[in-house]
């Protein structure tokens, strides 16, 4: 509880409040990345005056050096979510080479704190009357906890009192209130470990990380609270690292773990909830279900979570996380198993993921994620040329469909359309409508953030770009994807110094990764830095067992650097490998580009474009082209996408 006076901000259709770190747009939460909501708030603090750069450089990032580039993402990223950022700004004013005034009117006004049960009641205290008056229920539980919240006035008022008379006391012998501590913070940002596996058989590994995978998914989609995806959390499993450190190193308030046992037909788990702040268990509590009712599972566990963190949700969002994707319990099984092998990311994984997921359909036809876990494999696979797009995407395009013709609120259905339209189709215009539509589903969806940094990118939106690509890693920062995604957008816009650093942080969490040295030759060899770009395409080249886009990026970079042998030879390589194997025709078209045969770079190029290799997506803005930019024929390509 607080005991300071709140003081709101409203403007425009919005309304601002500092305290709770709440942005509103006609009484409806607005997502802000965390930077840009500090800058907001100075910014409206302030109303009216010039801000220079440095003041807000220096008040933002404190004792941090960074460039001045950052501000303008924070900037870029503020007018976005706005509506100020077509030309108008009737927001935000730059003020050429000195910094920005917020212009905006402001109202302000100041509210006493809210005298209420549910306003004053901390999380501790809740635990304490839930001790004293026991409530495990399932689907009437929301109504039940408000019922028995009126029940305890009396004692909730006792309470209020009391804390009264210390404040008073605490303000006479101080003059001063304490600030509330970190503990009595809300809890904004959960990671759900993998659950332990106890006992039962090596084949039931899957349930801890499937359970996990299942409560993420139905969190996030309320789209209330930032939760790290399972792609962050997987690398837990089987960890010796604890929760605790677990969560302080996602940089989340609170972490949920367990354990899950199954012995024949019947499932027990154990799950806790523990804030990260000071290690304090909020709660912990043991489920014991059939398997066959392991639905009931997940909506006690979800509901309990959901009263912990005091989710407010309308009605619309209480139907999407209440909703229940199947009744089918061997299709979730088999839904679940498909997630695991998918999550492993590796070719062999999202085969056998794809194989349980048509398992799931077979069993339930109606089942809606399970087609999205086909589109999801079928879209991976074809991104990383292990099929040719022609049969990836337009199998991935089919299932997405089909998906959202059963539940258009799959914010994962949306985002991956939104890929394709990207990837596949270039176009842009598409994959961003397609983008938005995920994140009406889930503001919050840190790998959707990531494609569209890229799509923006590709269409040479840059602010944008830069903003969508900060705001991805500052929702999932531990994500080698994600930061080098992150990488590869400030490549494109020209942020090199904040690429490599990016890349470089980014390879320090995961050195295995080969994505991220592959793009940290892209920005190395952009740079003219030939060397460098060598020596980490060669090691992507290594950690991937031969990628053909990163050998491609190996064979162009030799070439740039007057190698022109080893560019010849990586050249027949791919030629010969294409004999009976897939291989991009953007990747031969690269090579040529390198060795300035343009004849034979654009020959190629044409090809890729019939191909719809997935590289052809940068064509626009891919530096690696430069040299062709000038040819009538580079031009004529350019027309086949809508970027």
């Amino acid at each position: 509880m607080s005991h300071t006076i709140s003081h709101l901000y409203e403007f425009g259709s919005f309304s601002l409040d500092p305290g709770q770190r709440l942005l509103l747009r006609q009484g409806r939460h607005v997502a802000v990345t965390p930077k840009a909501f500090d800058l907001l708030v100075l910014m409206v603090e302030n109303n009216g005056q010039l801000l220079s750069k440095d003041r807000l450089m220096s008040a933002l990032w404190p004792g941090v050096s960074v460039e001045e580039g950052n501000l303008a993402v924070a900037v870029s990223h503020l007018r976005r979510i706005l509506g100020d950022d077509r030309g108008k700004h009737e927001y935000i004013e730059t003020v050429s080479k000195q910094g920005y005034r917020f212009v905006a009117e402001v109202v302000e006004r100041s509210e006493a704190p809210v005298e209420s049960v549910e306003s004053i009641e901390p999380i501790e205290t809740q635990v304490k009357i839930e001790a004293a008056y026991p409530v495990e229920t399932t689907s009437g539980s929301y109504a039940t906890w408000s019922k028995l919240i009126a029940e305890r006035r009396w004692l909730a008022g006792s309470v209020i009192a009391l804390v009264g008379l210390l404040i008073v006391a605490g303000w006479l012998g101080n003059r001063h209130l304490k600030i509330a501590s970190a503990t009595d913070r809300p809890i904004r940002s959960l990671a759900v470990l993998p659950f332990e596996t106890i006992g039962g058989s090596a084949s039931d590994e899957y349930l801890g990380l499937g359970t996990a995978d299942a409560l993420i998914t139905r969190l996030s989609n309320t789209g209330k609270i930032l939760v790290r995806p399972t792609s962050a959390i997987e690398k837990y499993r089987n960890s010796s690292i604890s929760a605790d450190g677990a969560g302080k190193e996602q940089q989340v308030d609170a972490i949920i773990n367990g354990r899950i046992q199954r012995e024949g037909n019947r499932v027990r788990m154990t799950v806790q909830m523990v804030r990260v702040a000071d290690g304090t268990q909020m709660w912990a509590q043991t489920f014991d279900e059939e398997f066959t009712n392991i639905f009931n599972l997940e909506d006690e566990v979800s509901e309990r979570v959901a009263r912990s963190i005091r989710l407010q949700l309308n009605d619309k969002e209480e139907k999407r996380f209440t909703k229940r994707p199947t009744e089918n319990a061997e299709a979730y099984d088999a839904f679940v198993r498909g997630r695991y092998y998918w999550n492993k990311r590796t070719n062999e994984g999202m085969l056998k993921g794809l194989d349980y997921f048509r398992e799931a359909i077979r069993l339930d036809p109606n089942y809606a994620e399970a087609y999205e876990g086909v589109a999801d494999s079928y879209a991976a696979l074809g991104l990383y040329a292990a099929i040719p797009p022609n049969e990836a995407f337009p199998a991935a395009r089919a299932a997405a469909n089909k998906a959202l013709q059963m539940n258009d609120d799959l914010a994962d259905a949306h985002a991956t359309l939104g890929l394709i339209d990207f990837y596949y189709d270039w176009n842009g215009p598409a994959a961003q409508n397609e983008f938005q539509q995920a994140f009406d589903v889930n503001p919050n969806y840190a790998m959707a953030h990531s494609w569209n940094a890229e799509s923006l990118a590709a269409m040479g939106r840059f602010p944008e770009a830069l903003a969508e690509a900060q705001r991805a890693v500052e929702e999932d920062p531990l994500s080698s994807i994600v930061n080098s995604n992150a990488g590869w957008t400030f490549c494109l816009a020209g942020h090199y110094e904040e690429a490599i650093e990016t890349l470089h942080k980014a390879i320090d969490i995961d050195p295995s990764f080969p994505r991220t040295h592959f793009r940290l030759g892209d920005v190395y060899e952009t740079r003219g830095l030939y060397d460098q770009a060598i020596s980490e395409f060669t090691q992507a080249v290594q950690l991937s067992g031969g990628d053909v886009y990163y050998t491609a990026n190996l064979g162009h970079a030799y070439a740039m650097a007057g190698r022109t042998r080893e560019a010849h030879q990586i050249l027949n390589l791919l030629l010969h490998r294409s004999d009976h194997k897939y291989v991009p025709a953007f990747a031969v078209a690269l090579i040529y580009a390198g060795l300035k045969d343009n004849d034979q770079a654009l020959g190629w190029l044409e090809k890729a474009s019939t191909d719809h290799s997935t590289s052809m997506a940068y064509l626009k803005v891919d530096p690696s082209l430069r040299g062709l930019s000038s040819d009538p024929r580079f031009s004529k390509l350019l027309l086949h996408e809508n970027f």
